[in-house]
């Protein structure tokens, strides 16, 4: 699989998921790569925490993106691929977009958070456009309250009337996502039954959509359509 995670803007919990997702599947006994293309540099330093059999993390400029991409991919060895990206929108980052098979958006439950979502969806279909084939993607609501409140309501019914696709999972608030940057652990063991279960959840949900989208008359499933 090839997910790039798209930021609507800072702070949404963009590398959190990004480093849980891969730590999930690298558990699983797959080769996975990380891509750190934000400026920040956060997942760089956490995979000098994390000591997980299978898992690589590499930071890399935005002009080395291409070549590094294509000779990873060549070489073969690699089950998955993970793009953490910038939180700008810039060549690189449509260039990402238009290798995924899966692109992730990932919002708090507020509505700054949805109208930057819906920009990056929009790049997402132009980048679909541009390939002639659809990219599926998704939201991701992360930092999500455990109780109903009045704003996740408000979320959820915008979602439905712009007819977004979100993941039916969410990532609550929790401190496990937190402390993974502390100590390296990532939520599928330090937190198995709370966020490492919403990550399990995540991952097999990801996987479900890539394989509907590779299906014949994909397109209405992909998430590229109105």
């Amino acid at each position: 699989m090839i997910i790039a995670f798209a930021p609507s803007k800072g702070g949404v919990g963009k590398s959190t998921a990004c480093a849980a997702v891969g730590a999930r599947l690298a558990q699983r006994g797959e080769q996975v790569l990380i891509i750190d293309l934000d400026q920040n540099k956060t997942l760089e330093r956490w995979g000098r925490k994390a000591t997980i059999p299978g898992l690589t993390v590499k930071a890399m400029e935005r002009d080395q993106f291409t070549t590094e991409f294509r000779e990873t991919i060549a070489k073969g060895d690699i089950d998955h691929v993970l793009i953490d990206l910038a939180g700008a929108r810039e060549a690189t980052t449509l260039k990402a977009i238009a290798r995924s098979d899966l692109v992730v958006i990932p919002a708090q439950a507020s509505e700054p958070d949805l109208r930057e979502a819906l920009v990056v969806a929009s790049d997402v279909r132009d980048v679909a456009e541009e390939k002639g084939a659809p990219i599926p993607f998704r939201v991701l609501l992360t930092k999500m309250s455990p109780l109903r409140t009045r704003v996740t309501d408000f979320v959820y019914q915008e979602l439905a009337r712009h007819q977004f696709p979100i993941f039916r999972t969410v990532m609550v608030e929790r401190v496990a996502y937190k402390e993974m940057f502390l100590t390296g652990a990532p939520p599928s063991i330090s937190d198995k039954g709370g966020a490492g279960a919403e990550v399990g959840a995540l991952v097999i949900e990801m996987e479900e959509i890539i394989a509907q989208s590779k299906q014949p008359n994909a397109e209405a499933r992909a998430g590229v359509g109105p």
